[in-house]
């Protein structure tokens, strides 16, 4: 049965309106790389840690979820976004990911090719300390899962020095259910050029008792050894120590900064130290 004529007429139109919207999308793509195009010739952002701006990423992750709306899912915008993100990043300063494949490998595959795309290079990694040890000799950025217990050394310690990698994201940064690639994971990066100030501080800690999680500070990885627990906490940026040890119910050791990050969003359940819902955490 043939369509009425008057519904073939409003299917042209519509579909006529699709691709005046996808030439939009493209010239207005060809316009960004334009721009990048100017401000490598402008700044100079040949070495990665001049290219990589994760706060300003979050702060402009948070006004697209906050003006998003209709039916298309908003980690569909995020993953489009990032592959976007990616690649123009990827055009003032070449990269690529090291990825620890210790833990649910394919699980970090699809994390790393949901956020980073198709256009950066993955190297695996046989392990943390690997990653770390590859993003301190080159451009590159390393992704490492995030685990509350595990065998092994510490590999946050890789990060204490000067001009040492930093830990820059979490992943995911919207925190939704049935999200694809929910796998919790850091970044790891070159020291940053220019990085804005952090919302939440990642600590490496020494202790000679465990660190009670809650309280405002959150345990991401625990190690063991000789009656030594070194733990990878995260606490706001505004803690200092004396508050830290107060939260985590015992004295510390030694405390030491090896990163800083924006809280990502949270679409579910309670706000936590690495998750904020939309509309707060704009400080980034």
């Amino acid at each position: 049965m043939s369509e009425p004529a008057t519904d073939t007429q409003a299917l042209t139109a519509l579909r006529q309106k699709i691709d005046a919207i996808d030439d939009d999308v493209h010239r207005l793509l060809i316009e960004r790389g334009a721009v990048v195009d100017s401000l490598v010739r402008i700044k100079g952002t040949s070495k990665a840690g001049n290219a990589f701006r994760p706060g300003r990423e979050a702060s402009m992750m948070r006004r697209l979820v906050a003006a998003h709306q209709g039916a298309l899912p908003v980690t569909t915008v995020e993953h489009i976004w990032r592959e976007i993100i990616t690649t123009f990043t990827r055009m003032q300063a070449p990269f690529d990911v090291a990825v620890d494949m210790s833990h649910a490998p394919e699980r970090m595959r699809d994390l790393a090719r949901f956020y980073f795309g198709f256009s950066v290079g993955l190297d695996a990694m046989p392990d943390a300390a690997a990653v770390v040890a590859r993003v301190a000799g080159n451009t590159d950025l390393g992704l490492v899962a995030i685990d509350q217990a595990g065998a092994g050394s510490p590999w946050w310690r890789g990060l204490i020095g000067d001009g040492t990698p930093r830990i820059m994201s979490h992943l995911p940064f919207i925190r939704s259910k049935r999200r694809p690639a929910d796998l919790p994971a850091l970044v790891i990066s070159p020291p940053l050029a220019d990085p804005t100030p952090p919302e939440v501080i990642l600590y490496a800690v020494t202790s000679g008792a465990d660190l009670v999680a809650g309280g405002g500070i959150e345990v991401l990885a625990r190690r063991e050894s000789g009656g030594i627990r070194d733990t990878l906490v995260a606490a706001p940026a505004d803690l200092d120590r004396a508050a830290i040890e107060a939260r985590a119910g015992t004295t510390l050791d030694t405390i030491t900064d090896v990163g800083g990050i924006a809280r990502g969003i949270a679409l579910d359940g309670a706000p936590s130290v690495l998750y904020a819902p939309i509309g707060e955490g704009d400080g980034a």
